[in-house]
């Protein structure tokens, strides 16, 4: 139960970061409103706010049936998914450098999650 809570909690981290962006570009595309209205009219804000809202929950969760220190550091598998949807649906580059630092945190998640 503890890792699909904490794989729940990872996606849904994810999901947020992606709806956040989407967010973003809404606000850079609609420069005729006032901020505010960029926010209010922003459906992709308020998906991004419930993704992270629902997450903190599963966390809560999470952290009542393990230490902090040992699924704190899984919670970096969320910047390899939000690298690799970046790449996939903003068409960000995806360097050797980044590459190579994914490989570094699945190493270091290994790592820290074995006694």
């Amino acid at each position: 139960m503890l890792y699909i809570l904490l794989a729940v909690n990872i996606l849904l981290m994810a999901t947020g970061q992606i709806l956040f962006k989407k967010s973003s570009i809404f606000i850079e595309t609609h420069q005729e409103l006032p901020i505010l209205l960029k926010y209010l009219y922003n459906s992709w804000f308020y998906g991004g706010i419930f993704a992270f809202g629902i997450a903190t929950i599963v966390w809560i969760k999470v952290l009542s049936l393990a230490k902090l220190s040992a699924v704190y550091p899984m919670q970096s598998i969320a910047y390899i998914l939000v690298a690799l949807l970046a790449y996939y649906i903003f068409g960000e580059r995806m360097s050797i450098i980044n590459a190579m630092g994914i490989i570094i945190i699945i190493v270091g998640v290994f790592l820290t999650s074995h006694k």
